[in-house]
């Protein structure tokens, strides 16, 4: 692992790409089956290359990237090949997603070996929070239905959980019924869970179901939200009287073990959760978190849920310098592929930008910059500094 104040350059961190295994996975899942020029890792280093190259990215721009000379001799690949791009759209339309899946869960790996086991033993809070992006109902093949006009625009979600260091998880959901975070949060916080046992997740006043919460507490996830005020419960015991002692800029009114009444019942549950109180001084708002962690102070709980504001920091990063705004597939298939391929480039983008300690927009420039001066070093070394010979 380097240490902190190393830094390192792009093609370094390109070099974690890991060919060898990059070919296992699509022997694995097939990606390649019948495929005389977009195979899958071609694929994967053109959305890359685009994303990182590119503030607005289209089909058009990666057939023009694909077709370009730097691009195919950064990435060995053959000179003659050509693509259009509606070759490009029916690809990924049917190019197996795994493929995307298994790779960035191999390149998260990689990766991570830039953060020390200290490092990573404080990150296991997981934020989640979902985002939704729009398109014109004409051109987006399946979403969720946006107002009342038919002719309007559809919608489809991403659901992702960040680790404060890296997108650890993700989904995408494109069925009506998904439009309720009741459903969407909890479907990527249980998946996680199941081979992230010590994880503690973060989410917001979206999720109100408390059938989930007393799954979420009957498995032993841990969790920190916020629940709505006019919420029913039992007051089982007195944790502590807050006497409006100062708990960060909040002031604390009283900490106490509460079971909760179902919705439109006064059925008791029989799940047993803490519910802090607590009120800002100067709005005279009062938030009300809620939890299933027992063993923390107040202060810790609160400041949980203060750093679920970093995954809105990495939806505007993703939104901003990304192009994740825009729908670049417009079927299924390809969105999944674009997620997987967003959230690689993202960590390609988060560890040059720590390493380097630089913003976002400075480390998204200047990988573009060093990308495109690692190309001229190659184009004069490969032709003795006739670049003639290699752009022709």
């Amino acid at each position: 692992m380097l240490p902190k104040e190393k830094k390192i350059s792009v093609i370094n961190l390109l070099t974690l790409l890991p060919d060898e295994e990059l070919n296992r996975i699509a022997n694995k899942t097939n990606v390649n089956y019948y495929v005389k020029v977009l195979d899958g890792k071609s694929v994967l280093y053109l959305i890359l290359y685009a994303l990182i190259e590119c503030q607005r990215n289209s089909l058009r721009t990666m057939e023009d990237i694909f077709n370009s000379s730097a691009f195919k001799f950064l990435f060995n690949l053959t000179a003659f090949k050509t693509v259009k791009y509606n070759s490009i759209s029916e690809r990924l339309s049917v190019i197996n997603p795994d493929f995307f899946k298994q790779a960035y869960e191999l390149i998260f790996k990689q990766y991570s070996q830039y953060y020390n086991d200290v490092e990573i033993e404080n990150h296991k809070l997981i934020r989640v929070d979902s985002t939704m992006i729009a398109e014109a109902a004409n051109k987006l093949k399946k979403g969720m239905n946006v107002g009342l006009k038919k002719n309007g625009k559809k919608q489809i979600k991403y659901t992702i959980g960040y680790d404060g260091f890296f997108p650890c998880t993700s989904e995408l959901f494109t069925d009506k019924q998904c439009l309720s975070e009741d459903k969407t949060i909890p479907e990527v916080i249980y998946k996680y869970a199941n081979t992230n046992k010590s994880s503690i997740f973060v989410f917001d006043r979206g999720v109100q179901s408390r059938e989930v919460f007393c799954n979420l507490n009957e498995q032993t996830t841990l969790f920190v939200t916020r629940l709505k005020k006019n919420a029913n419960y039992k007051i089982v015991e007195e944790i502590e009287h807050g006497n409006n002692r100062p708990v960060g800029v909040l002031e604390l009114i009283d900490d106490k073990k509460i079971l909760l009444k179902l919705y439109h019942t006064k059925t008791l549950n029989e799940n047993n959760f803490r519910l802090i109180t607590a009120i800002h001084p100067k709005t005279g708002i009062t938030y009300y978190f809620l939890t299933n962690i027992f063993d923390k102070s107040v202060e810790e709980i609160l400041s949980f849920y203060k750093k679920r504001w970093d995954i809105e920091v990495f939806f505007r990063f993703l939104k901003q310098e990304l192009n994740f705004s825009h729908i670049t597939s417009t079927s299924e298939n390809g969105m999944k592929v674009m997620l997987y391929m967003t959230l690689i480039s993202s960590m390609l983008v988060l560890i040059y930008k720590r390493l380097n300690q630089v913003g976002y927009k400075t480390a998204v420039r200047r990988i573009s910059f060093e990308l495109n001066e690692f190309i001229i070093k190659l184009v004069v070394k490969q032709c003795g500094g006739d670049p003639s010979l290699v752009f022709r």
